[in-house]
């Protein structure tokens, strides 16, 4: 994984929002969702408290749908964390404790998405059709399907969670579903030989030749699409790897397979996955991990990528702060779900880490995600506002008729700052100096500036020798 060199920025201390909600007297506590609320994407996380002393915990979905497996708790000290399959409408969730606790039920309501806009999941083969990716002990097409699909939903919870955090709610882009409820993955063959594919002479070029042949072949308006080509190899004489990238923009977000081997197969073992401190024949397979080596290291980093470069698709660009998916704080993506890195090759001991130090969407990526088109979870009015920015000798002059929710200032490529108002009082125009803009920028000159309408559209403008 290229690494991102970004600023030192203050890290944001982000509190869950939701109070935890006692369900009984000494009973276990959620925290991080109400009592009877409405979520819109099928997997939740469930975290919270436990009376001290209570040993094992036990979460039971009573409505599970057919396909759930049963829920692994994760636990520290008095603190858990679960990840739950849901059915559509109400779902009871039990839980309970070896001993010293209270059994109680905590009801939640899934109702699914209607927006338009959605994330398609594509297994890129080859034009002969062989599903097969590189993996230890030889190349297997063994539950390719399950690991896309798994990481998809994963990468759908986390983004809730982290969106509630920031204080927009469980707000999440919606995955394509079939009739059963279950996450779609394509499987397509693209048009070259794996030869050829190996055989390009960069991964732009690379990037553009998939670009072309996903919007010609399978385009669709409403699509964003991950795209994990199958067909991801690794030299072992020369250690070179062949079609493998993490290049994400306009509609499409292409990643390699060299690493699916070690995504969870599904939601009940996602947390195993993020704690299996096991090792690889990294002569064989390719060590995405930052020298973790590591299964969990290699997952994390790996899925937290490939949600970083659905991120760029989504129009987000990279940020200052470390611990953002839009910068290195994908390599910490499990921490989402567990409390600790296992051992690894950077740390000979489990490392426990406080919550400031999780991955998440820091404040100026989740606030612009907040009005993108492919966040909105019902479907949009159809309004053709887009705000307009005009540029004098000494001041910028941002407006929309609409409103205007937020604006961002880059310098270079990375976003800096962000302004962000009130969604119940939209300001039609606001204005800056340039002094203005430069003193929030640390001094620094702002080379973009980026607003966007409460419908998702966005206006842009370069500022050059201002």
């Amino acid at each position: 994984m290229r690494a991102h060199f970004v600023l030192p920025a203050i890290t944001v201390l982000f509190a869950i929002l939701a109070s935890p909600v006692s369900l009984a007297a000494e009973s276990i506590a959620v925290s991080n969702h109400e009592p009877g609320s409405t979520v819109r994407y099928s997997v939740v996380l469930l975290q919270g408290t436990a009376p001290t002393g209570t040993g094992e915990l036990a979460i039971q979905n009573l409505d599970a749908p057919a396909h759930a497996e049963p829920v692994h708790v994760v636990q520290h000290e008095d603190r858990f964390r679960a990840l739950v399959q849901l059915t559509e409408g109400k779902n009871r969730i039990r839980l309970s404790a070896e001993r010293n606790a209270e059994p109680s039920e905590f009801e939640i309501v899934y109702k699914p998405q209607t927006n338009p806009h959605y994330v398609r999941l594509v297994w890129m083969t080859d034009n002969s059709g062989d599903t097969s990716y590189a993996a230890p002990d030889g190349p297997t097409s063994e539950d390719y399907e399950n690991r896309l699909r798994t990481a998809a939903l994963l990468m759908q919870t986390f983004t809730a969670e982290r969106m509630n955090q920031l204080g927009y709610g469980h707000r999440t882009f919606r995955l394509e579903q079939d009739d059963d409820g279950q996450v779609v993955v394509h499987t397509w063959a693209g048009p070259k030989s794996t030869e050829e594919y190996h055989n390009m002479p960069d991964d732009q070029f690379w990037w553009r030749n998939i670009y072309g042949w996903l919007n010609q072949e399978h385009p669709d308006d409403n699509a964003k699409n991950i795209v994990l080509a199958a067909y991801t190899r690794k030299d072992e004489a020369t250690g070179r790897l062949k079609s493998h990238t993490a290049l994400g923009g306009g509609n499409l977000g292409l990643f390699g397979s060299a690493s699916v081997f070690s995504w969870p197969t599904s939601i009940g073992n996602s947390a195993q996955a993020f704690l299996d401190d096991s090792q690889y024949d990294t002569t064989r397979v390719h060590d995405d991990s930052v020298g973790r080596s590591t299964i969990w290291g290699l997952s994390s980093t790996t899925i937290g990528a490939t949600l970083h470069e659905m991120g760029h698709t989504f129009g987000l660009p990279h940020s200052t702060d470390r611990f953002d998916i839009m910068t290195r704080g994908f390599d910490h993506f499990n921490r989402c779900f567990t409390f600790y890195d296992p051992p690894s090759g950077r740390n000979a001991k489990p490392r426990y880490f406080e919550p400031n130090e999780e991955g998440y969407f820091a404040p100026v990526s989740a606030s612009y995600l907040r009005w993108s088109p492919w966040f909105q979870l019902d479907k949009p009015a159809n309004t053709s506002a887009r705000p307009e920015i005009k540029i004098s000798a000494s001041e910028v002059t941002i407006s929309c008729k609409a409103g205007i929710p937020w604006i961002g200032f880059h310098v270079g490529g990375d976003i800096h700052h962000h302004e962000e108002y009130d969604e119940s009082d939209l300001p039609q125009e606001v204005r800056f100096s340039l002094e203005e803009i430069k003193e929030k920028l640390g001094g620094q000159r702002a080379s973009l500036i980026r607003a966007i309408a409460p419908n998702g559209q966005e206006t842009s403008r370069r500022l050059r020798d201002r």
